[in-house]
């Protein structure tokens, strides 16, 4: 836009006024430029950031292959935050839990948000969720139990462990189905404090423990026969109990002896890496089917053994 602005001047000299005005026309001409003006956006800075990634459940290494960042501030009376994934299942309903240990991890739990993911696997949840406690919270045992020793090593011994899983898996505040390789895992400890608790109840001072995790296996019978097998054929299937004694839930690898045994025995439903693929709970037990299936001569009786390992299983 141009504008022309004009001054017309009524000279005196000397107090005197001229005969003879002397107009004097300024014309002035601004040139106004047109400007776009943008409102800037301010992206949030958090003050922390989580990774979650995928994990081997049999040894807890990280994988890696999938993966997500949760961006949150430690403080505040809603939980602000903001995450992202990608390699997920494409276009599947996915659930931000925080799982508070012992299983389900409903020790109090809470879900966080929810979002479903892009066709390409992609996805982003973000929100300012009031949830009414900090993270951890009482009797969530990560509070009592470090992790900073193997295999977590994480950098907080103690604090919140956050998980992304389907959310067909999940029933507020509890995870109804465990299918690790479908989950991110943590990959150290939160601490939240949510600011509009403070001074609403009466200071409280207790001290958390957690009954001692006890991993037994009883096994039966304690030895078999398998009676004259021929090279080229298997025996019948005999059966072992593995039954869980303990107090956690366990997961049971399996190995045999060096020599003979180490070729014909066959153990049903063991994993190439020596896991049995069905988990005990407490007070459970699992029958599983050996037979032997010799693949060299030889003429005379062949004993072995089969050893059993118990773990804890989330």
């Amino acid at each position: 836009m141009i504008s022309l602005i004009c001054y017309y001047v009524n000279t005196k000299l000397g107090g005197i006024e001229l005969k003879k005005y002397i107009g004097i026309l300024v014309c002035l001409a601004l040139v106004f430029m047109g400007l776009a003006f943008v409102q800037p956006t301010l992206a949030t800075t958090y003050d922390s950031s989580l990774d979650l990634v995928n994990k081997d459940p049999s040894t807890w290494a990280i994988i890696g292959t999938i993966q997500g960042t949760l961006d949150y501030f430690e403080s505040g009376n809603t939980f602000a935050f903001t995450f992202s994934a990608t390699g997920l299942e494409a276009t599947t309903n996915y659930s931000l839990i925080y799982y508070a240990n012992p299983w389900p991890g409903n020790n109090p739990g809470k879900l966080i948000g929810t979002g479903l993911s892009d066709g390409s696997g992609g996805l982003t949840i973000s929100g300012t969720p009031d949830l009414n406690m900090s993270l951890p919270t009482p009797p969530d045992s990560n509070m009592v139990v470090p992790h900073n020793v193997p295999p977590d090593n994480y950098a907080h011994a103690y604090g919140a462990k956050i998980w992304l899983v389907p959310s067909s898996d999940y029933a507020e505040p509890a995870v109804t189905s465990y299918q690790p390789t479908r989950f991110l895992f943590e990959t150290d400890l939160i601490n939240y404090t949510d600011t509009d608790l403070a001074g609403t109840g009466v200071p409280l001072t207790t001290t958390i423990t957690e009954p001692a995790a006890t991993i037994g296996l009883t096994v039966s019978p304690p030895s078999l026969g398998f009676g004259n097998v021929s090279v080229g054929s298997c025996s019948e299937n005999s059966s072992i109990t593995l039954t869980n004694a303990g107090n956690v839930p366990i997961k049971v690898t399996a190995s045999t002896s060096a020599g003979f045994y180490t070729d014909c025995l066959k153990i049903e439903n063991v994993t190439a890496n020596g896991w049995i693929s069905t988990k005990i709970p407490v007070g459970g037990h699992l029958d599983i089917n050996v037979k032997v299936c010799p693949t060299i001569a030889y003429n005379g009786t062949i004993t072995g053994s089969v050893s059993f390992v118990a773990s804890f299983a989330p």
